[in-house]
């Protein structure tokens, strides 16, 4: 062999191997967000734009209730939790309290508008011409208990539309309280103090969730040692992301100990010596190297999903190694050249087969099965690599002593499906499948229920409800998109929306909802405003109500041609909404109206799009179906596979027997759905994906049976068993994941590689002739 090519493929090693130290020096980046994994939804820009703009306002924003059976001592703890959160960098802005003047700015800001602010009840009452309703209401607040009669106060706004108008605002609905000076709650004995907090950083960076975890714990001591007695509720993203990132990473950790460890066992049982353990863990080892370098070289990050995915790896990159090592058992494999000569063949196509297979992984519109496909691809070629150029140098002595008793074994497995007397037995074994599937057919079931996306902890999930009971939060996914040609083009559009939103409140289709127009009136709205002041209570009401008064000066009735815009409102208080619900972005003026308790999504939805200009969004509807759509999809790259290999096999074994040798691993991936069903599997996108992995690995089992021939039959089936158990040591594995994704992933794996392991020599025929290597 020559010497050079071993050392040039030596040398890369290092280059990859020096590539990943230097990053790993340099901080690697995981990303944890499970739904960075789904394609965009949207090929509205503005859509998208605007869904992820609000989930990444929600996904910053964390909130505590720090609670105490002493309301005086839930106040301390709060602020000492607070005041470690506020020093560490980590919290943007953190709020415990009402600005005491908030009430006092807002009224200053929209009181030079005044004249054009009404509420939607005195508007009614003005445009019903009922404004000697108005005039009492004024007359009792002047005159009444408490009443606040003032020169000042008349002169400007003399029939306190003002102040009606601030009592209408949106506010949303809450169970919370001001007192000295914090939001609180009493719920069972206990007094809760509200802490709300916005993060600095993304929280899906692993990073910064350890460090936001530590800081957590940190102000959480501080508070309980100052107060002890003190309990604690939170709920944000990032408590979820870490929980999960954690049981993701300890997967990894786990299911590839046990992959590997399960993997070398295997290699140590068989071979009863240390040459094959070493040289399967170099394989291994490089090919998961440079896998996990050159994801990084083209992603500049990792999702842990894919990793969790890619290091099961392990379980198909031995399966070159395996073909390698079962040639000690042949007695014509007397040296590592002749070894790697009779493999070769069958390793190359199976190796072009698979990457087939996984490259078709890249025309999936998900991010993270792109980079498991380039994590896998590249981490196949590093242990191929190494099989080939590695292990006749590193291989030098004699085959090791093995006893036939495994050969013989496996040899049973062939005599299954070649043997005439057994034909009753394999006819059973093809009537039970076909059965199974059968019953399956009638029991599948698919789920594309994005919530089913990520196991969530259920003791933050219960935090996250009490939180929401105690505060009268609501949480939802839905809102209305408003575009149009301008600013007040939105308003104008919201002014008439609102009306269908309150009559879908009044028929508990929703229980709430927020729009800008709410706070800020169309300029239009405050012309008309004005003129139904001016017509329907000054003209008619003023002069007999300030003689009723005794008032003798003057009214100035704020009748400028100044109007009021969002812009001019101070986002503090009440209005910190608006900025949420602002959308506008350069050109494309946008508006968001935000909804609450939604129970009828589609009767809302019909209401609302009726509306020029009116989209109803629902991210969990649009992401569900999308999955649908792209599990069609992965059905759909499942055929093109299938496809793009068939001329190869064509190639190597002529049109018919290329057929054949498809058989087997055709056969597992459509089995093994319908199969899975009949113990319960729903059927969703991660399970049509993992059809396509079967498909590719499957056929490598298949072309290792048709390149065998012979006495070499027994020893090539020894090898396939090999591999299948190592694939299920991986993948299988993954069946017992928390994560949904991987789980249905795994199970299906699990299915099929035990179909294609059982199949495969359909693929080998008998003594029909096949094209020479």
């Amino acid at each position: 062999m020559n010497r050079t090519l071993p050392w040039l493929w030596a040398s890369l090693v290092a280059l990859v191997f020096l590539y990943a130290v230097v990053r790993a020096v340099l901080g690697i980046s995981l990303q944890s967000n499970i739904l960075a994994l789904l394609p965009q939804t949207e090929r509205d820009v503005t859509v998208q734009r605007i869904q992820d703009g609000i989930a990444k306002s929600f996904s910053r924003r964390v909130v505590f209730l720090i609670g105490h059976a002493n309301p005086t001592k839930a106040r301390i703890a709060s602020r000492s939790f607070s005041f470690v959160l506020k020093q560490s960098g980590a919290i943007s802005s953190l709020t415990t309290q009402i600005d005491p003047d908030a009430q006092r700015k807002i009224g200053a800001a929209l009181f030079p508008y005044r004249a054009g602010l009404l509420s939607n009840a005195d508007r009614t009452l003005l445009a019903e011409n009922e404004g000697e309703k108005l005039v009492t209401r004024a007359r009792a607040t002047m005159y009444g208990p408490g009443g606040f009669a003032s020169g000042t106060l008349f002169a400007n706004d003399p029939f306190l539309l003002l102040p009606a108008y601030l009592l209408a605002l949106p506010v949303p609905q809450s169970r919370l309280n001001l007192e000295d000076g914090a939001l609180m709650v009493r719920d069972r004995g206990i007094s809760y103090v509200l802490v709300s907090a916005e993060l600095s950083e993304d929280a899906y960076t692993i990073s910064f969730q350890e460090r936001f975890d530590s800081l957590v714990k940190s102000a959480w001591t501080k508070a309980i040692t100052e107060v002890p007695g003190t309990t604690m509720l939170r709920a944000g993203a990032i408590f979820y992301a870490h929980d999960g990132a954690r049981e993701a990473t300890a997967e990894i950790s786990s299911i590839g100990l046990i992959s590997i460890i399960g993997t070398l066992a295997l290699l140590l049982f068989v071979f009863r010596s240390v040459r094959p353990l070493l040289l399967g863990f170099i394989a291994i080892a490089i090919g998961i190297l440079f896998a996990f370098a050159g994801t990084l070289a083209i992603f500049g990050q990792i999702h842990v999903v894919a990793l969790l995915l890619g290091v099961s790896l392990i379980g198909i990159s031995v399966d070159y190694s395996l073909q390698y090592f079962c040639e000690y058992f042949d007695p014509d494999a007397k040296n590592p050249l002749d070894r790697l000569r009779l493999v070769l063949p069958g390793v190359a196509i199976g190796l072009s087969l698979t990457l087939v297979g996984y490259l078709t992984l890249l025309f999936a519109p998900f991010p993270g099965l792109r980079q498991v496909a380039i994590f896998s691809v590249i981490g196949l070629i590093g242990s191929v690599g190494t099989v080939c150029l590695w292990f006749p140098v590193l291989d030098m002595q004699s085959a090791p002593k093995l006893s036939g008793k495994l050969v013989d074994l496996a040899a049973k497995h062939w005599l299954l499906w070649e043997s005439p007397a057994l034909r009753y037995a394999r006819s059973g074994i093809v009537g039970l499948c076909v059965l199974l599937a059968a019953i399956g057919a009638c029991m599948l079931r698919a789920d594309d229920d994005v919530r089913h996306l990520q196991s969530l902890s259920p003791e933050l999930k219960h935090q996250e409800a009490e939180i929401r009971r105690l505060t009268g939060s609501m949480g939802g996914t839905e809102f209305l998109l408003i575009r149009g040609t301008s600013e007040q083009a939105l308003l104008e559009t919201e002014e008439k929306l609102i009306g269908r939103l309150s009559f879908a409140r009044q028929q508990h289709v929703l229980d709430d909802f927020q729009a800008v127009s709410q706070f800020v009136p169309s300029v239009a709205r405050q012309r008309e405003n004005r003129s139904l002041v001016r017509e329907n209570l000054i003209k008619p009401y003023l002069a007999s109500y300030m003689s009723e008064l005794g008032y003798a000066g003057r009214v100035d009735g704020a009748m400028t041609e100044r109007f009021l815009t969002p812009k001019d409102l101070p986002l503090i208080g009440p209005l910190s909404l608006l900025s949420l619900l602002n959308a506008t972005s350069g050109s494309h003026p946008a508006h968001v109206v935000l909804l609450d308790g939604v129970k009828q999504p589609g009767r809302l939805r019909t209401l609302t799009e009726q509306v020029p200009g009116v989209r109803f969004v629902d991210l969990t509807s649009d992401w569900s179906n999308l999955f649908g759509t792209y599990r069609r999809y992965a059905l759909l790259l499942l055929v093109v596979s299938a496809g793009l290999m068939y001329p190869i096999h064509a190639w190597r074994y002529g049109w018919r027997d290329g057929a054949m040798v498809m058989v087997p691993s055709l056969s597992a991936a459509t089995l093994a759905p319908l199969i899975g069903a009949t113990v319960g599997i729903e059927f969703t996108f991660f399970n049509a994906m993992a059809l396509v992995l079967v498909l590719s690995i499957g056929v490598d089992y298949s072309i290792f049976s048709r390149e065998t021939s012979g006495v070499r039959k027994p020893v090539t089936m020894l090898a396939i068993a090999l591999a299948a158990l190592s694939t299920i040591l991986s993948f299988g594995l993954l069946a017992l994941s928390r994560v949904f994704a991987v789980h249905a992933f795994g199970m299906t794996m699990l299915i099929g590689i035990v179909l294609a392991f059982l199949l495969a020599p359909i693929a080998g025929g008998t003594t029909r002739s096949r094209a020479a290597p």
